[in-house]
């Protein structure tokens, strides 16, 4: 065997451990507390195309889960589909699924959480239930390579522990209508709605 033919072999095999490793390091969503439940739900926005994406977000909203969109838009027209004043989680799961689905991208931004937990705040010792208020959000989706909608403002939150131990959202506030006046944007529920 020559020397070129042992270089090479020695890095296909290279190649192959790096791939290894790189199918083995894998991201593990921790569900027990709000804190962790809201980085998943900001990772399974932006990596929408990955397999088990969908049933990873379902572990996110609690069984009884409620989004209740902003009053501003409750009433309106998104085509043919007027907005109500809320959806169950079975509603939000499929304008979800159709988003991810349909989406070219998706980039949802939640900067409070790049500080960390205490930034974003935790149930106090013994509490079964945590509301964080005023979360500025930031969702971008494209439905192509030009044409996008976005909306940018503050929801409000609410998590409930399980009996698993982890924290899903058990009612998402839409308050990122009332900063259409300035903005010109669309709101979160609006986009929702779109892909409902």
């Amino acid at each position: 065997m020559s020397l070129r033919t042992i270089i090479i072999v020695s890095a296909l095999v290279l190649v192959a451990l790096v791939s290894c490793d790189d199918e083995i390091v894998t991201y593990t969503p921790d569900l027990s507390s709000p804190y962790g439940i809201m980085v998943e739900l900001e990772y399974c926005f932006n990596h929408n195309q990955e397999d088990g994406i969908i049933k990873r977000m379902d572990a996110v909203l609690s069984p009884d889960f409620v989004f209740y969109f902003d009053p501003e838009n409750v009433g309106d027209y998104v085509g043919d589909y007027e907005i109500p004043v809320f959806w169950t989680k079975t509603e939000m799961m499929s304008a979800v699924r159709n988003m991810f689905n349909q989406a070219h991208s998706i980039a949802l931004q939640i900067p409070i959480l790049y500080g960390g937990e205490d930034a974003f705040g935790k149930p106090d010792e013994g509490e079964t239930t945590f509301t964080r208020t005023n979360v500025s959000v930031n969702l971008l989706v494209m439905v192509d390579e030009s044409e996008g909608y976005q909306a940018a403002g503050f929801c409000h939150f609410e998590f409930t522990k399980d009996g698993s131990g982890n924290w899903p959202i058990t009612i998402w506030w839409d308050r990122t209508a009332m900063v259409l006046l300035t903005t010109g944007a669309t709101s979160l529920g609006e986009i929702f709605a779109l892909f409902y």
